[in-house]
């Protein structure tokens, strides 16, 4: 009997991403499909976070019964897999940007608003890396923005690694920070309010010289980012990620 928790098959899980498992053909036919299973996953998961989703969850809310929905999606893994594809369709590049750095910047802020959009995504491990269509598409965008750039496989590959790490963590941030108020009872601008006291009231000169002439200089009143997704802290991160990447091409020119 399958169950939410049985042994992952990752090359299940990879024919079900490109649509090459084979479809049910045994039992009553009500109207099911993977893609119908998919889609109310997410709805629950956009209403209610990723904690609701379960396929006992999801065959209540399509009438069916949980047995069902496993003859087209055999795990929960298979599921959450299935919902972060669905959840990463990327849009083509606009065609008048150019030079890599542009379309980095475009794309690392769309995989970041996708976040800020479907951010119970940041909840689903990663348990290999993309491996479904629309991911693969994203990756491939990635690779053409750097493709003109004269580095090898390997060096674009991993500046991609480093650039959605990038964006995941402080997508990661984000989303942990704007659920505070459900995790402790206070808001985030108590929380923001106690740490602008704590940096003009407990750290010192004496002990945090630097830290303190930086307060002391800006007048820290509190510290909250007015777009924690994609504000100043992020496009900042982003310009130095991208400088590194620059400066990375810049020293690989001159060594050729």
């Amino acid at each position: 009997m399958p169950t939410e928790n049985q042994r992952a098959d990752p090359n299940r899980t990879l024919d079900l991403l490109w649509g090459a498992q084979p479809q049910a053909t045994r039992g009553p036919k009500p109207g099911l499909s993977v893609e119908r299973i998919v889609s109310t996953g997410i709805e629950i998961a956009d209403a209610e976070g990723l904690a609701a989703v379960s396929m006992r969850r999801i065959a209540d809310n399509l009438g069916v019964t949980t047995m069902s929905l496993y003859r087209y999606v055999p795990s929960k893994t298979d599921l959450l897999e299935l919902m972060v594809e669905a959840a990463s369709e990327p849009e083509a590049p606009p065609p008048q940007l150019t030079g890599w750095r542009e379309r980095l910047r475009w794309h690392a802020l769309a995989i970041a608003d996708t976040y800020r959009r479907r951010p119970w995504a940041l909840d689903v491990p990663l348990n290999a890396p993309p491996m479904g269509p629309a991911q693969i598409r994203r990756m491939e965008y990635l690779l053409q923005a750097l493709d003109d750039t004269g580095l090898s496989g390997p060096e674009m590959l991993g500046i991609l690694v480093m650039l959605s790490g990038y964006v995941r963590g402080h997508a990661q941030l984000a989303f942990t920070m704007s659920g505070v108020e459900n995790r402790t009872g206070a808001p985030e601008g108590e929380w923001d309010a106690a740490y602008g006291r704590m940096l003009t009231t407990f750290v010192t000169a004496e002990q945090h010289p630097v830290l303190a002439r930086i307060v002391a200089r800006d007048s820290f009143d509190g510290y909250a980012d007015p777009d924690p997704w994609l504000g100043d802290d992020f496009a900042f991160g982003l310009e130095i990620v991208l400088d590194g990447i620059g400066a990375y091409l810049e020293r690989r020119t001159h060594q050729s």
